[in-house]
């Protein structure tokens, strides 16, 4: 594996990571918000946890494999960037989601 084909496996990783970790905040989110969402995780994967962790690494795979054959122009860093920023994101959105139910206002 040269760099180039090594620097394209990294971005696409990243970017599946970006996809997958934002999908799995509004999917937590979503499925304590809609009983019969929670419900068919369960009823599907046994239990909801396993049906989100099932759903974000499926998407995360087949982002990664997609992405992986482009030849993008995008800096790694950049990508990299938007990672990061994608993860304090995700984590806003549960830990304020949780937050406010805890506190009895959502």
């Amino acid at each position: 594996m040269n760099h180039s084909e090594l620097t394209a496996w990294v971005r696409s990783v990243a970017i599946a990571a970006i996809v997958a970790g934002l999908m799995l905040a509004v999917l937590i989110v979503a499925a304590e918000e809609i009983p019969t969402l929670k419900n068919w995780l369960k009823a599907t994967f046994y239990h909801h946890w396993l049906g989100k962790g099932a759903l974000a690494l499926g998407l995360f795979a087949i982002v990664s494999v997609a992405l992986s054959k482009q030849r993008s122009a995008t800096r790694l860093s950049t990508v990299i960037f938007y990672e990061a920023v994608a993860v304090c994101v995700s984590v806003g959105i549960i830990t304020g989601f949780f937050l406010l139910h805890t506190l009895k206002l959502v």
